[in-house]
């Protein structure tokens, strides 16, 4: 390659990455202080088999209502978004791009579980009145018809106030064995993204018992089923050949599961980093140290939860977000091996003994 030719190409990841990080940064949601309510990250699922992964945390009382009318244009994140009203007068942000439909798969796997996750409805195609031409997502606007493709509708609800940000390392769970088996479902569905900007505390009134309640969720989890990666490396969400193709479990040491979970930046991608965005790479190495501390009992306990949930129910998963046939049952023999390698973890003595073993 001549000097001129290497020169093109390195202007142009710089660019490509400032214009990466700038969209980071603009990513964080306002902390509008300290949530009211008893902190609260997981509830009992109860009969797993039992649960519905079509409509998972959804209702169709409370789903979108057309007609649909242009609000604004969000531009926070990495993917096009914008805000509609809909007939009932509920404002929904409707994410465009490769995320709409993963967010839409991870969210019901994260609630199957017992964790919170924001509602999520998926529209292969749908109309939106006096929508303007975007600055993100034009692509999947059809002509001037006003119809977009692939939207996910996510609501903004009244009762629900978006507090504040929670932190992985640091918040009242870290250590439990459900708080750990949330971190193995991000490893689970590769989400590379598990940033605290992309975790929220939402402030809500519980409707049975009437309290107050501060619950942790992931807000953001549509960076997922694909490959895990740092930046200048290989790094993808909904692509199922690099999902199917991936390691997940790739060993025990010291009584902790390791996954093949690596988002430190490669190449280009940490000259880059350390230049443009300093802390990143420290970012970078938080989320590894994250998934990467995880206890093989807890990881054990969430692979056995998961093996609860059947193919089919994986399938209505993937049915909500109108993946079609192949992609779909790809994705559920992918998960299936992935759960199947956490239910048969070892027991902590077991993984100690092998280790020593291994060791002499």
């Amino acid at each position: 390659m001549s000097s001129m030719a290497q020169f093109r190409k390195t202007l142009i990841l710089a660019l490509v990455l400032v214009a990466g990080f700038s969209s980071v940064a603009s990513a964080q949601p306002p902390a509008n202080g300290t949530a009211a309510g008893r902190p609260v990250a997981w509830r009992d699922p109860g009969d797993i088999s039992a649960r519905d992964l079509r409509t998972g945390q959804c209702a169709a009382s409370s789903a979108p209502v057309a007609p649909y009318t242009f609000v604004a244009e969000d531009r926070l994140g990495t993917s096009p978004k914008f805000k509609v009203r809909d007939a009932r007068g509920t404002t929904w942000v409707v994410k465009l791009g490769e995320e709409a439909q993963t967010e839409t798969v991870s969210t019901r796997l994260v609630w199957a579980m017992g964790y919170f996750a924001e509602e999520s409805y998926y529209f292969d195609r749908v109309e939106v009145q006096n929508l303007p031409r975007l600055s993100r997502g034009q692509n999947f606007v059809e002509g001037r018809s006003g119809v977009v493709r692939g939207a996910r509708f996510e609501p903004r609800r009244e009762n629900a106030e978006r507090a504040s940000q929670w932190d992985w390392e640091k918040n009242p769970f870290v250590g439990q064995r459900e708080f750990n088996g949330l971190k193995v479902l991000m490893a689970l569905l590769g989400n590379y993204d598990i940033r605290p900007e992309n975790n929220l505390i939402i402030s809500v009134k519980d409707a049975q018992s009437g309290e107050a309640e501060a619950r942790y969720f992931v807000s953001d989890i549509g960076a997922t089923l694909g490959k895990v990666g740092g930046l200048g490396g290989k790094r993808s969400k909904n692509n199922l050949e690099d999902f199917r193709t991936s390691k997940f479990v790739v060993g025990v040491e010291n009584g902790l599961v390791k996954f093949d979970f690596h988002t430190k930046p490669k190449g280009g991608g940490g000259f880059f980093a350390s230049v443009f965005k300093p802390g990143y790479a420290k970012s970078q190495a938080q989320k590894e140290r994250v998934i990467n501390n995880i206890p093989v009992e807890d990881a054990r306990w969430m692979g056995q939860q998961l093996a609860r949930l059947s193919d089919e129910q994986l399938r209505d998963a993937f049915r909500a977000a109108e993946y079609d046939n192949a992609t779909r049952d790809g994705y559920v023999a992918a998960l299936r091996a992935r759960i199947n390698q956490l239910a048969q973890l070892p027991t902590a003595d077991a993984a100690v003994a092998s280790s020593q073993t291994s060791r002499r």
